[in-house]
């Protein structure tokens, strides 16, 4: 087979449930990719030989960083596919504005460890994940209400302080800011409202949270009233939330060298597995064009 005889195009709904079932072939990194695309399937791009799907790319733009993963099915491996996938899209990337680049593998997988390795891909950070099925908790009401849009100055200010600080006391993240509010954020808040809390202290916010499904996809206590025992008190009540809302367990994830860990585990979360990020600064000059190419949408 050669590169040139891959097709690529977007992801379509009535292949949807081929993909699902090609990521279903490897336990070690189809998982994760396979919640992604039940999530958000539009972040995936379909590559055929002919009418057959052979491999998956999930391409995430932003500028200046974006994320990019290739699962390519175990039959066709070892033909340079996966190679050309991510240098066609790490292209494309680049020539949309992106400065860099990441990939996550799953910890332990060595062969994917190897592969992002052998296309420059560096360490970044880890993330552990980590999950709790011990059912609600027993607790006093808490200060928490749902967020408003009125909220959002000050809530955003104190998320995006709290992770600033968080990631310099980890030390991965060297290019750490501490992100500025702006309209497409505050309406991107707005949408799923219903899905962002905030913890109240003598009227003012103290703590923000944001819940995905069954998934506390990020919590932040403001910097200045950390070790009072705020995070602890809302964790608790965001568990009771979640299981309010009809689901057995609830996960998170946690960098690497954050501190919360200890509150995540005192509060009965158990690690389920670590991913491993990495990242590079791709350049144009060294991407192969013989092979697989975007589709025209997407040039």
């Amino acid at each position: 087979m050669k590169l040139s005889d891959i097709r690529c195009e977007r992801l379509s709904k009535k292949d949807s449930l081929a993909a699902a079932k090609l990521l279903s072939l490897d336990a070690d990194s189809g998982p994760d990719l396979l919640q992604v695309l039940e999530e958000e399937p539009e972040l995936f791009i379909a590559a055929y030989v002919d009418e057959t799907l052979i491999a998956l790319v999930q391409m995430e733009a932003s500028i200046p960083q974006s994320h990019l993963n290739v699962f390519v099915a175990p039959q066709y491996r070892r033909q340079g596919i996966g190679r050309a996938l991510m240098q066609m899209a790490e292209a494309q990337l680049q020539a949309g504005g992106t400065r860099k680049v990441s990939t996550s593998v799953r910890f332990g997988v060595s062969s994917s460890l190897a592969f992002a390795r052998s296309l420059g891909y560096a360490p970044y950070y880890s993330l552990i994940y980590m999950e709790r099925t011990g059912g609600s908790f027993t607790q006093e009401t808490a200060s928490a209400r749902l967020y408003r849009d009125e909220d959002f100055v000050a809530a955003h200010s104190l998320y995006a302080t709290a992770f600033h600080e968080m990631r310099v006391r980890v030390g991965c993240f060297p290019d750490s800011v501490v992100a500025e509010p702006n309209e497409g954020r505050r309406n991107a808040w707005a949408t799923d409202a219903q899905d962002r809390l905030v913890y109240e202290l003598d009227g003012q916010i103290a703590a923000y949270s944001h819940l995905h499904g069954n998934e506390i996809s990020s919590i932040s206590v403001r910097s200045d009233l950390q070790g009072r025992g705020i995070g602890r008190t809302f964790v608790k009540y965001l568990c009771n939330e979640i299981h309010r809302r009809g689901y057995t367990s609830v996960i998170l994830c946690c960098v690497v060298g954050n501190e919360a860990i200890h509150l995540y585990n005192s509060l009965g979360f158990q690690e389920t597995h670590r991913m491993e990020y990495m990242i590079k600064s791709p350049d144009n000059s060294k991407h192969s064009r013989s092979g697989p190419s975007l589709p025209a949408s997407l040039q």
